[in-house]
C-alpha cells in the first residue's frame, strides 16, 4: 500500500535557455501583442510577451524580424535577472491569450497561450522549471476547431491510501492486480483537497497482521472526509467447490473491509519527520511513531484523543532500536 502526494507538475525539465538570444534595453516598452507578468510568492516577477520579434527588440541570428515569438524574462528580488525565447514558439503563426500560473510546491511557471495556425488554433503548455522548458500541445479538437479565452487554475489533489493484494497461489502480473483506494472503500472518495495537517499524518499509510484470525489491519488518513481510520481487510471464506458457476468462489479475491476505529486526523505529528509508522493496539488504537535525528517520539490515540507528541531522547543506553521497540510493545498492548 502506497501513499504519495500527487503534485499538479510532473514535467522533467528537457530544454535549457533559448542561447543567443539579446534583448534590447528598451525591451520592456517595446510594442507586444500580448504580455503578462506573475509575482511568485518567493518575489520573483516573471513577464511573458509575444509578438514579431522587431517590435520585441529581440536580436538574435537564429530567427527572422518577422517571426512571431514569445519572450520570457524574470527579475529576482536580489537583482538576478533571466531571459530567453520560450522554446518552440518561433514562426509564422500569432500567440496570444497568455495566462500564467505559479506552483510553489514544484517551483513551476506554467505558460498557457492559444497559437493561431490557418484553419484552427491550437492551445499550448509550457512549464519552466529547474532551468529548462517543456512544451506540448492541449488542441485541436477536430469537433472544436477554435479555443477562445483559454485560462489556467492551478489546484493540488492528493492520492490517498492504496492497496493492491498479490496472491501467489495463481499466476499473475502487473496488469492483473487489482488496486483499490482505501477511501473509497469506505464508501468516500479517492480524490481530497489540500490538507490543513502535517504532511506527516496523512503520508504514511501502514499495513499489520492482527493475528492468528488472518485479517489484515491498515490504517491510513482519508483527506476526504478528515479522518483517521484503521480497516480490518479479509476475504470470504467458505467458499464451497471452486468452479466458474460459484459465485462465491468467483468473489474469492474481492476484500471484505470494515471500519476498527475512526478518529480525527492528529495534529501533534512534527512537519519534518522521517520513518514513520503506525502501530495498532489490541483495542485498534492506533500510534503513529516517528524518528528524528536525536529521539524517537510518538503520537497515541486513546479513545478520545490524540496525546502531545512525546519523545525518547536517544543516548548511548537509549539507542533507536531500544527507543522504537519499547513504544512498539506499549503501542501493542493498549
Amino acid at each position: 500500500m502506497t501513499s504519495r502526494i500527487l503534485r499538479s507538475l510532473l514535467f522533467a525539465a528537457a530544454f535549457g535557455l533559448f542561447a543567443g538570444a539579446a534583448f534590447g534595453a528598451d525591451a520592456v516598452s517595446a510594442k507586444a501583442l500580448a504580455e503578462k507578468s506573475l509575482l511568485a510568492p518567493d518575489g520573483t516577477l516573471y513577464t511573458v510577451r509575444s509578438g514579431h520579434v522587431s517590435d520585441l527588440n529581440i536580436s538574435d541570428s537564429g530567427v527572422l524580424p518577422t517571426d512571431n515569438v514569445i519572450a520570457w524574462s524574470f527579475r529576482r528580488p536580489d537583482g538576478s535577472v533571466g531571459q530567453g525565447l520560450v522554446p518552440d514558439t518561433v514562426g509564422q503563426s500569432l500567440k496570444r491569450n497568455l495566462d500564467l500560473a505559479y506552483d510553489e510546491s514544484t517551483g513551476s511557471l506554467v505558460l498557457l497561450f492559444k497559437e493561431d495556425l490557418t484553419v484552427l488554433n491550437i492551445l499550448r503548455l509550457g512549464i519552466f522549471r529547474d532551468g529548462g522548458w517543456t512544451m506540448t500541445n492541449l488542441l485541436p479538437n477536430l469537433g472544436f476547431a477554435h479555443a477562445y479565452n483559454p485560462q489556467i487554475l492551478l489546484s493540488h489533489q492528493y492520492s490517498q491510501a492504496r492497496y493492491a493484494p498479490i496472491f501467489l497461489d495463481e499466476v499473475s502480473d502487473a496488469s492483473g492486480v487489482e488496486v483499490y483506494d482505501l477511501p473509497v472503500l469506505l464508501g468516500g472518495s479517492a480524490a481530497a483537497p489540500t490538507a490543513n495537517h502535517p504532511a506527516a499524518a496523512y503520508m504514511y499509510p501502514s499495513l499489520q497482521l492482527e493475528g492468528i484470525g488472518g485479517a489484515i489491519l491498515a490504517s491510513f488518513a482519508d483527506l476526504g472526509s478528515d479522518r483517521h481510520y484503521v480497516i480490518r481487510i479479509k476475504y470470504p471464506d467458505n467458499l464451497g467447490k471452486p468452479g466458474p458457476d460459484n459465485v462465491t468462489w468467483q468473489r474469492r479475491r474481492i476484500p471484505v473491509v470494515g471500519v476498527a476505529s475512526d478518529e480525527p486526523i492528529p495534529s501533534e505529528v512534527p512537519v519534518f519527520i522521517d520513518g514513520v509508522k503506525t502501530v495498532i493496539g489490541a483495542s485498534y488504537r492506533p500510534t503513529i511513531v516517528w524518528n528524528t535525528d536525536r529521539a524517537v517520539g510518538y503520537t497515541r490515540f486513546d479513545g478520545r484523543k490524540w496525546s502531545a507528541a512525546i519523545t525518547i531522547p536517544l543516548d548511548d543506553t537509549m539507542t533507536y532500536d531500544r527507543a522504537l521497540r519499547l513504544v512498539q510493545e506499549m503501542a501493542t498492548r493498549n
